[in-house]
């Protein structure tokens, strides 16, 4: 997540949906720490014009709710915040490359085991679903004030500078694939039905639709 409380913001990381790109580009606005907030941030914290909360005393992946629980009202509720979403077939290819890669990952060994792609999805949707909406919502209630898209990425991040008053562009930064390979080369007609019905719920509330696979 950052926290900046020059420009009163929050960006909620979803996981593999641009946020190491949206981190780097509004760097300079976070507060991660006493130290590494810039001069004039730490003036502001020692005349106590800033409350002491930093983003390093949370996950790096704490969802809205969550953080909603760990924070004060006067913060979450004043602070305009904001995250994003992607194409659920695309997101399970960019999780499922980016595990393979990482050797680091939690769940890498888990992953480097399996023998497919395939494999991988009867595994996430049976064993270990994950929807994008509980970065966001509790129940049918969004707890934040907007949510972009991967699809429309720069526009949508453009919206956000201007509603906190910045200047950045996007950099690419910790892809997982190429941009010409296509998350759809990855699926058989069974897998895409297995996340059409597993992710159904996330599908409907931010307006994707099942992909028609041309390939046989």
């Amino acid at each position: 997540m950052i926290l900046s409380h020059s420009k009163k913001f929050i960006f909620v990381h979803n996981y593999k949906v641009a946020g190491t790109s949206v981190r780097n580009a509004l760097r300079p606005y976070n507060n991660k720490s006493f130290w590494a907030s810039n001069f004039g941030d730490k003036i502001k914290f020692l005349n106590g014009d800033y409350p002491k909360v930093y983003s390093k005393a949370f996950a790096h992946h704490i969802n809205a709710p969550e953080l909603k629980k760990n924070i004060s009202p006067e913060i979450f509720d004043s602070y305009f915040k904001f995250g994003f979403v992607r194409n659920p077939w695309d997101w399970q290819v960019s999780l499922y490359k980016f595990m393979l890669k990482r050797e680091g990952h939690r769940q890498h060994e888990l992953i480097k085991g399996m023998k497919s792609f395939d494999e991988y999805i009867n595994w996430r949707v049976n064993e270990d679903l994950q929807l994008q909406k509980k970065f966001f919502y509790v129940g049918d209630e969004c707890l934040i004030d907007f949510i972009g898209k991967m699809e429309n990425l720069d526009n949508d991040f453009a919206e956000i500078c201007k509603k906190i008053g910045v200047e950045s562009a996007l950099p690419r930064l910790n892809a997982s694939r190429a941009k010409t390979d296509s998350f759809l080369n990855y699926y058989t007609q069974e897998t895409i039905d297995l996340v059409n019905e597993a992710f159904q719920e996330d599908i409907k509330l931010f307006g994707y639709s099942k992909p028609i696979l041309k390939h046989t």
